[in-house]
């Protein structure tokens, strides 16, 4: 896969990306240069407390050594910061330059969701590659993925680690071990392997 790449994680809300293609990151651990923003803390829920912090230990479970910037947005008022998440990413793009962005998908039916992964098309569609991740919960049927990325046991092992920190979220029906290792061998039969992670093509640039 990618090697010796500036690749960077974008996320609608802390948990998207260990949730949408953290096997993927596992996978891609020390090989590249990452760097990762949350559009939202969802903080503002008091049972959310403590999701940053839960979120920057899921990713250096996954092996990324970087920070996770937060932009500070509340959570399902995305539609309405668009062009503020067009900005944050178009500072991110000068200073960094990606050469890989994952991003939620531009199919989601969840708002904020959608609406992060237009504002990286728009951005990023003139210098680099754009893979777009689903969140379960919310794809839909309008997911269509064209990228499969095979997992071994030890990624997928590192991904139920990286997730099993968000005790904030165990509340939620979907944050089952079960469900998590169901989606990534539903996407592991579609290319004849144990587990995989898809990935919708928004762009890329070889």
């Amino acid at each position: 896969m990618f090697v010796n790449k500036r690749i960077l994680l974008v996320e609608a809300h802390p948990d998207d990306i260990a949730w949408g293609c953290g096997g993927t990151i596992a996978k891609l651990r020390g090989k590249n240069d990452f760097r990762a923003i949350s559009m939202t803390s969802c903080e503002e829920d008091p049972l959310n407390k403590g999701l940053l912090d839960e979120n920057m230990k899921a990713l250096s479970l996954l092996g990324v050594k970087t920070t996770m910037k937060n932009a500070g947005f509340e959570r399902r008022t995305l539609t309405l910061r668009a062009q503020e998440i067009r900005d944050a990413l178009y500072k991110i793009k000068k200073n960094f330059e990606p050469e890989i962005v994952f991003c939620t998908s531009t199919n989601d039916l969840h708002q904020d969701h959608s609406v992060v992964g237009d504002c990286c098309k728009t951005i990023f569609r003139d210098s680099a590659t754009i893979l777009a991740y689903p969140i379960l919960r919310s794809i839909g049927t309008y997911f269509k993925p064209l990228c499969f990325v095979i997992l071994s046991k030890e990624h997928m092992k590192m991904k139920l680690k990286a997730l099993s920190v968000f005790k904030t979220q165990y509340r939620r029906p979907y944050f089952k071990k079960r469900i998590i290792l169901s989606d990534a061998i539903y996407y592991g039969t579609q290319v004849n392997a144990e587990y995989a992670e898809a990935l919708e093509i928004l762009e890329w640039i070889m």
